[in-house]
């Protein structure tokens, strides 16, 4: 499954295959840039080869958790995209995912959220939340980075995200998760599966997506000069990962029900469309798919 405009766009439908080829096995070729892309049958697989970036990922993911009948088959990661925050959970290498082509290697299991209280979201891979991320996929989506390559815009993102920070007027949130009740006025409200957001800021370094848990990640009004400081060291390349200890709360969650005052919100890289301050529950589904590690 081959999103061909991911990343700097430079690995052909004919490259891949030539590789797929090369390591011995059979295929059935998909772009994702095809109207019918998803008219392919699940159940005659051995595994899925990605080749995209996250977007893709959840793409593929979305169709199998949407058939649960269907037994589960390994996904095998090849990341191109810009950010590839799902690849970097499991410190996928590009130019050795071809080895991973041999599938008598380890699987690792992958858990996934399940969503109640939107109409369009039911499932997310990576996280969900309310803030300043939100905002950032906002301004991203106006910003015209095509033609940089990934680590240029995953630059250009964080100096972005670093204005929005500054100005972001913070918002109220009622949260309860699992027996725990929290109020107040945050930056941000996160509920994340794996360690990375956005432009592989590293937001939830204890994250493990198949531990049967979520991170619920808060980052205070009151911290956000500590905040500012923080990104202002990543951008310079000068940051300390354990700093994010002294600003930023965690909680490790099986079960989370939040509502935020205000009117966005995103599960994964997707823009919310329907959130109007109603509260949303989110549940772990354990060892919802299985990825080549």
């Amino acid at each position: 499954i081959h999103n061909p405009t991911a990343g700097d766009g430079q690995h052909s439908k004919e490259s891949l295959i030539q590789k797929v080829r090369a390591a011995g096995h059979g295929y059935h070729y998909v772009s994702t840039d095809d109207p019918g892309w998803k008219d392919f049958h699940l159940t005659d697989r051995d595994a899925f080869l990605v080749a995209g970036g996250d977007g893709t990922v959840r793409k593929l993911a979305l169709e199998l958790l949407e058939n649960p009948s269907i037994q589960k088959k390994p996904i095998i990661l090849l990341p191109l995209g810009t950010a590839n925050n799902i690849s970097e959970t499991f410190n996928i290498n590009p130019e050795t995912f071809i080895s991973k082509l041999d599938l008598s290697g380890s699987v690792k299991k992958y858990d996934c959220g399940r969503i109640r209280g939107l109409e369009e979201e039911n499932y997310f891979l990576e996280g969900l939340g309310f803030g300043v991320f939100p905002e950032l996929i906002k301004e991203m989506e106006k910003a015209e980075l095509d033609d940089e390559r990934p680590e240029v815009e995953l630059q250009k993102t964080l100096v972005v995200l670093l204005n929005i920070v500054k100005s972001f007027k913070a918002r109220k949130a009622k949260i309860k998760a699992d027996s725990i009740k929290i109020k107040g006025s945050f930056l941000l409200v996160e509920l994340l599966n794996i360690q990375n957001i956005g432009p592989n800021l590293k937001l939830a370094p204890r994250a493990d997506p198949g531990d049967s848990f979520f991170e619920l990640v808060m980052i205070p009004e009151e911290n956000r000069d500590e905040f500012v400081t923080y990104l202002e060291k990543l951008i310079a390349d000068k940051s300390d990962h354990l700093d994010l200890e002294k600003f930023v709360k965690t909680l490790k969650v099986k079960k989370v029900k939040m509502k935020w005052k205000g009117s966005e919100m995103h599960v994964d890289d997707e823009l919310v469309q329907d959130y109007s301050g109603k509260s949303v529950t989110v549940e772990v589904i354990p060892e919802a798919l299985e990825f080549f590690n």
